[in-house]
């Protein structure tokens, strides 16, 4: 590990350098925060292998570092945490002076659950409680207050602190959550109901394989694969990319190079939706042409990729793409079926029909 250690070493040396003539420097040097870069991915990477001796040794050089910066005082915390030691863990973030109510998000929520390891609920729940009331608040806090509101037993407030993550995006865990507090309180109707939100949320989101085995373990179906996106999501998306037209490019590339069928079909309804009131509809319809040929339909690919060259002729792409699409299949009618064989029959040299198709005749 020395090759990972000896820049970071040497960058901690010129940093101690450059801030020996000067007591309270107004902004970190930029020694200081490219050590704090490496330090962290160092940290990560070593957590991520299971290197915990390493990890200690990293953490250790970082240790000086931690009082100034939250981003290496949540890593050394995280760290302590994994090992199983959350009083050292909270210490750290307690000694970060943005650790608590001015902190970042992470590091805040970091904070609450080393209370709640330590078994500080009440603590945990007066720092949730006025955060979670905040429309900058994460979703993990207010599905920490929901699970401790319903954990004291008030499933009321439990549920008013979880519906308010549903107003404007459909998370798995909050509908997990809502779940089991009405199964939990026997209302079974709401239980299917909170089911299947979950199962249409997570078609959409990759998480078929886990939110499956959590419904088949509660004794209710399983997540469908080929369940279609709801209205409320086609509509949120389909809003999103007329807002921001740069990002179909992008989104549609990510399906190419990692298909998620759910989340195409998705994002081909939402294009369909929004294409009336987009700027560059050829862009558009290259994506619905492109995402087409993911879904295996063909013939909706080329008439996706003909409209957009109507749009935009000069455009390579969807001459490209239009290219390598096969060929139609002729639409061939059981009336025109004999002329068409006596046709194939001239090409060969011959006029002449088998038996079965003169007598037909």
């Amino acid at each position: 590990m020395p090759g990972i250690l000896s820049p970071i070493i040497g960058g901690l040396r010129r940093w101690a350098t450059t801030t020996k003539s000067s007591r309270r420097p107004t902004t970190p040097p930029a020694d200081d925060r490219n050590v704090v870069l490496q330090l962290t991915k160092a940290i990560d990477q070593a957590m991520a292998m299971g290197m915990w001796d390493h990890a200690d040794q990293l953490a250790r050089t970082a240790a000086r570092l931690a009082p100034r910066h939250a981003r290496v005082s949540e890593r050394l915390a995280r760290l302590r945490l994994a090992q199983g030691d959350p009083e050292t863990a909270l210490g750290i973030i307690d000694a970060c002076p943005t650790g608590q109510s001015s902190g970042t998000a992470s590091l805040r929520l970091l904070r609450v659950a080393c209370l709640l390891h330590l078994g500080a609920k009440a603590e945990a729940h007066c720092d949730l409680l006025p955060w979670s009331a905040r429309a900058s608040a994460p979703l993990d806090a207010r599905v920490l207050l929901g699970l401790l509101e319903w954990q004291r037993g008030d499933d009321t407030a439990a549920v008013h602190a979880l519906l308010r993550n549903l107003k404007h995006l459909e998370d798995p865990r909050t509908l997990q959550a809502l779940l089991l507090i009405n199964m939990q309180r026997g209302r079974q109707d709401q239980t299917e109901m909170w089911a299947q939100r979950l199962r249409t949320c997570c078609a959409t989101v990759g998480a078929e394989p886990d939110v499956d085995v959590f419904l088949k373990s509660l004794g209710m179906a399983g997540a469908r694969q080929g369940i279609e996106p709801s209205p409320e999501q086609v509509n949120a998306l389909a809003m999103e990319l007329i807002t921001f037209e740069a990002a179909i490019g992008t989104l549609t590339e990510a399906q190419r190079r990692r298909p998620h069928l759910p989340t195409i079909r998705l994002l081909g309804k939402a294009l369909e939706q929004a294409l009336p009131d987009l700027g560059e509809p050829a862009a558009a319809l290259h994506a619905l042409a492109s995402l087409s040929i993911l879904l295996g339909d063909h013939v909706a690919a080329r008439r996706w990729a003909l409209r957009g060259l109507k749009e935009n002729p000069m455009s390579v792409g969807l001459a490209l793409l239009l290219g390598e699409l096969p060929a139609p299949t002729p639409d061939i009618s059981a009336d025109d079926s004999g002329s068409v064989i006596a046709t194939i029959g001239r090409k060969a040299g011959t006029t002449e029909l088998p038996a079965e198709q003169e007598k037909a005749a």
